[in-house]
């Protein structure tokens, strides 16, 4: 589901055989313990070392230590997403996301919708499947319910009015993504938070939102070193 333009719209495990070649045949044969004294022709006491000695090699390939790994490392890389951040506090942000997010606001607030799509062009950002091959500004035209692209940047200013989530830090994925909700589960949230949320979008369209499970209007995503990433809506 996406709302289109406007308020409304929108693991062989190979077998050791290290252990049964340790093992003294009448153990791999499973020969009762009576025939012990029909195999041993010597002195028990020269032959009870043989006896025993499987016992070091066992206790050896049976350590848990190459085991223990691989769940040690699966563990980690199920902690490798960190949880989303949500802050209000631009100041928290890089340097270079702030510069970016006062540049589309500047441009924005203006009805420059040049110089909006110049940021987006110059970054590459993606506007969503409907305009991947689209010229930027073409592309704000289209979605914008007034055909100027002066809807979509009043939508632009709005989502940028409100928390923003701080989404893959440490990898590659490091992003700044505007509204929070994107990472909120929207039936949990607050009084509060629903009237941010209407803010941007009508009770209909939050209505639709928790039906479908996420937020799915329009959002911006700024990389940590500053490149705008993404102007879209939908999941």
């Amino acid at each position: 589901m996406q709302i289109a333009s406007g308020r409304t719209r929108r693991s062989r495990i190979l077998k050791s055989s290290l252990a049964a070649a340790l093992v003294p045949a009448w153990l791999a044969l499973g020969a009762p313990a009576y025939a012990l004294s029909d195999l041993q022709q010597t002195p028990p006491a020269a032959n009870a070392p043989a006896a025993t000695a499987p016992a070091a090699p066992a206790a050896t390939d049976n350590k848990p230590a190459a085991s223990s790994t691989a769940p040690a490392a699966g563990a980690d890389a199920s902690k490798s997403k960190v949880p989303a951040e949500i802050s209000f506090d631009i100041t928290k942000a890089p340097a270079a996301v702030q510069k970016t997010r006062q540049e589309i606001v500047d441009a924005a607030s203006a009805g420059d919708v040049k110089k909006v799509a110049a940021l987006l062009k110059a970054s590459q950002a993606d506007l969503g499947p409907d305009n991947t091959n689209a010229d930027p500004e073409s592309a704000l035209k289209d979605m914008s319910g007034d055909g100027d692209g002066l809807e979509v940047l009043s939508i632009m200013l709005d989502v940028l009015s409100t928390g923003y989530a701080h989404v893959g830090a440490g990898t590659a994925n490091d992003m700044y993504v505007w509204p929070y909700f994107t990472e909120k589960q929207l039936t949990a949230l607050t009084p509060a938070e629903k009237v941010d949320l209407m803010r941007l979008v009508t009770a209909g369209d939050f209505a639709d939102m928790q039906e479908y499970g996420s937020y799915n209007f329009y959002r911006v995503g700024i990389a940590a070193d500053g490149k705008l990433k993404q102007f879209l809506s939908g999941n």
